[in-house]
């Protein structure tokens, strides 16, 4: 772009802009720019590092509703993330590299997903919001780790957290992603449970049971969907 303020693009078209018109460019990086741009642009550079995830979860906790949902997230977010996300950053492998705010940012979508005035109400206790956090926060944390040739990453974090954070009992046995919250009594009970007992019929086609099935699979997505959950690998 010149000073006349015409656009020129790679295929020559030229588009002339009025005063009142701006353009804003967000690139990864100006090593392609040419001197001409670079001399003409005004560059805001913001290091995601300087800046820091507090910033997305203040701006998102002020979005919520409910006075009681600020007060005690606030609390967990302080509470539980800065040690995650220390310990995050090397100790666990994920099956591919995922960015310091992508996690905070699932973590707020999990969030709106379990936490409603139906499963929170208002006058709840502050445990409600705790166990649906810490539910919230093993998912967005925890469900990209995988089981390499040495070790099972997914084990390593449901051991590590067992250990670091002891507010929410978990049940004996299995690891932290084997459970769900039940809504009505706020338990963690096993995600087994969930699936009904498969009795084979020996008189019944191949063909006909795989259809039953998955029609059985796409409902029961679909109840899990309705009750705030959503189940991968069905």
């Amino acid at each position: 772009m010149d000073d006349n303020k015409v656009l020129t693009l790679a295929s020559n078209e030229r588009i002339a802009m009025t005063k009142m018109m701006r353009l804003i460019f967000e690139i990864y990086t100006l090593r392609v720019a040419t001197p001409a741009t670079v001399s003409r642009a005004g560059i805001l550079y913001i290091n995601p590092q300087d800046l820091g995830w507090q910033p997305y979860v203040a701006s998102w906790i002020e979005r919520r509703e409910s006075p009681a949902e600020k007060a005690n997230f606030t609390i967990l977010f302080d509470k539980y993330i800065p040690t995650i996300i220390e310990v995050n950053k090397n100790r666990f492998r994920k099956i591919t590299p995922i960015p310091e705010i992508t996690h905070l940012e699932l973590l707020c979508n999990l969030l709106e997903c379990l936490v409603t005035p139906e499963s929170c109400p208002s006058e709840c206790p502050k445990e409600w919001f705790e166990i649906y956090f810490v539910f919230a926060t093993i998912w967005a944390f925890g469900s990209a780790t995988f089981q390499d040739q040495i070790i099972d990453h997914r084990v390593d974090f449901s051991k590590w957290w067992l250990n670091e954070f002891k507010f929410i009992k978990f049940p004996t046995g299995g690891i932290v992603f084997d459970y769900y919250i039940d809504h009505e009594t706020k338990k963690l009970l096993p995600w087994a449970d969930l699936v009904p007992r498969f009795e084979l019929d020996p008189d019944m086609p191949l063909q006909v049971i795989y259809r039953k099935r998955s029609t059985f699979t796409i409902a029961r997505g679909i109840y899990n969907c309705s009750n705030n959950y959503f189940l991968c690998n069905l």
